[in-house]
């Protein structure tokens, strides 16, 4: 599902463009706890103590500041609420001169219900506004049979599900709850259309991100999902555990980086 062209690189949200894993690099100079810190004590540090009484997430927006190849990216999520379903989007947009190549604002969608504290997605779409039907993903997950119905990328497609999966957009919300609830390192499949992926969270420390001029602490994980490029978020558990970075590399190279600019969490 990786695609080297600028389409790809905007419509897939945060989680896609960099949730590729990065391989450990060496310590922080900025990192909250002194070296040689044992990777226990940093989850005393900045994971919950024990188990937190709720399991669902409050509706909330964020915005983002992405750079990629020299263009710059503006990332847009929100997520409302109505009765017991969601509806969590993101839209993303190139500018400055990127804005000038014509691709316009790409579009994602995730419908979803929380069942016994878990998301199990309805529905799932991302496109850019045009009929290319080439550039648009559809993900129907019919749970009564089991199966999904996709259409992806001008093929149809129908595959089976597995239990728990999710869809790309909304895996990160989940992380937020399991890790609000003790969970150390979730693991998780994502349903990406063409395939159903491992993402595995991998805790690797602590550090500091500056937002907006102000430090944030925040807890360094390796997002694994066996590809050749490699992804961090940082979570920061006084925003309740919301990305506030990110980056994402290949043979060692930063190919994209990004930072929270706004969030209606308050810490």
């Amino acid at each position: 599902m990786d695609h080297p062209t600028i389409y790809r690189l905007i419509v897939l949200h945060i989680s896609c463009i960099f949730r590729y894993p990065l391989r450990h690099i060496k310590r922080s100079t900025r990192c909250l706890c002194p070296k040689g810190t044992p990777l226990w004590l940093l989850i005393l540090v900045l994971l919950p103590a024990q188990a937190s009484g709720g399991n669902g997430i409050e509706p909330f927006s964020a915005d983002y500041a992405i750079t990629r190849s020299g263009l710059n990216i503006e990332r847009k999520v929100e997520l409302i609420r109505s009765g017991q379903h969601y509806h969590l989007t993101a839209s993303t947009r190139l500018k400055g001169l990127g804005s000038l190549t014509g691709i316009g604002t790409v579009v994602e969608h995730s419908h979803f219900q929380l069942h016994s504290g878990r998301i199990r997605p309805n529905l799932y779409t991302a496109d850019d506004g045009t009929e290319a039907d080439n550039r648009a993903i559809r993900i129907e997950f019919d749970w009564s049979s089991g199966t999904s119905h996709v259409h992806y990328r001008g093929t149809e497609l129908t595959m089976p599900l597995t239990p728990n999966v999710l869809d790309p957009l909304s895996f990160e919300l989940m992380a937020r709850i399991d890790i609000r609830q003790g969970v150390t390192e979730p693991l998780y499949t994502v349903h990406e259309g063409d395939q159903l992926r491992p993402y595995q969270f991998v805790l690797e420390q602590a550090e500091t991100v500056t937002i907006e001029g102000q430090p944030v602490e925040s807890l360094r994980y390796f997002i694994d999902r066996k590809s050749s490029r490699q992804l961090y978020y940082w979570l920061s558990p006084k925003l309740d555990y919301l990305v506030v970075k990110l980056k994402q590399l290949r043979k060692g190279k930063v190919k994209a980086e990004g930072v929270l600019t706004r969030s209606s969490l308050n810490p």
